[in-house]
């Protein structure tokens, strides 16, 4: 009996729900699923095996798939696609959205990630230093924010300063957004009931965006207003990573649970029986000073008396 070839992917490891962290990888998982397309992932931490330093690899019968058209195609190729039923006019809208997305959420995402100081320094950094193998977790984090920032500043050399760059890639994004949170309405995904390439590709920007710990950032902060794309980033999550989303459900009850228990924990300094003890302690302490002090109690010298004698 033939069995199909199955689509190999290694991606970096998932967090806060999401299958995968970073958007590139999010993107081929979500497109994967979408299209029921027998896949295999390996969560890898170990960049240097990939020709690019870089996750997703993916292949296909020992084939390596570059970028996102390669993996449509090869999907194509097997009837495996999630715009079936789509119209001419809505393929052509879905094309344009996917243009917008990628040309203002992704500096967007990288600006917010590696260019953002505290979120570098505090969450970005520290993440991937430790997923990554020493040694080459002193390494990577370094590369990719210098390859990110790269990457900005030849997109937006006819800016200034960080900040500028900062308050154009940020309205602009807000933009996008806004106009994906009036596109979606209260449709389950983008063009009815079922999900297509452009669910996967917002998904694979707005994600991340979404739950990563970022330290007061005013995309997230925007982004969290966006109830309609609030509710479909959860809904994909638990949809079509369900184990994800209940592996970071578990952990979040466990979370709430163990802090419920430290608040309870009285300090022994707050128990009854130690409250008891150090009162008893204080008052006896209290009551030979005064006795001293009154007299009652005295200590002789008899040193002085043995010595006469």
């Amino acid at each position: 009996m033939f069995k199909p070839h199955m689509l190999e992917v290694e991606s970096w490891k998932g967090d806060w729900g999401l299958p995968s962290i970073d958007y590139k990888c999010l993107e081929v998982l979500a497109f994967a699923r979408f299209t029921n397309a027998p896949i295999i992932i390996y969560h890898s931490n170990n960049p240097f095996k990939s020709t690019t330093g870089h996750f997703p690899v993916v292949s296909y019968n020992k084939r390596l798939l570059m970028n996102r058209d390669s993996l449509i195609d090869c999907l194509d190729k097997q009837n495996l696609t999630p715009d079936f039923g789509l119209t001419s006019l809505q393929l052509a809208e879905e094309h344009a959205a996917i243009s917008m997305i990628d040309a203002q959420l992704e500096p967007a995402l990288l600006f917010a990630w590696w260019m953002d100081e505290s979120n570098c320094l505090n969450f970005t950094k520290p993440w991937y230093r430790n997923a990554i193998k020493f040694p080459f977790n002193w390494y990577y984090p370094n590369a990719y924010e210098r390859e990110a920032k790269h990457k900005i500043y030849t997109l937006y050399n006819h800016l200034d300063s960080d900040n500028d760059i900062m308050t154009e890639i940020y309205t602009e994004a807000i933009k996008c957004m806004n106009s994906l949170e009036s596109r979606l309405g209260n449709n389950f995904y983008f063009f009815g009931s079922h999900p297509t390439l452009l669910d996967a590709v917002a998904y694979s920007y707005l994600g991340p965006l979404l739950k990563a710990p970022l330290t007061d950032n005013k995309l997230q902060a925007h982004l969290k207003t966006c109830k309609h794309l609030c509710i479909w980033i959860d809904r994909i999550t638990r949809e079509y990573f369900k184990i994800d989303w209940q592996a970071h459900k578990c952990n979040e009850k466990k979370k709430l649970e163990e802090s419920k228990q430290q608040m309870n924990v009285i300090p022994w300094y707050k128990k009854d029986e130690t409250k008891n003890i150090l009162i008893g302690l204080v008052t006896l302490v209290t009551m030979v000073v005064y006795s001293f002090k009154i007299g009652l109690i005295s200590v002789s010298d008899t040193s002085d008396e043995e010595d006469e004698d």
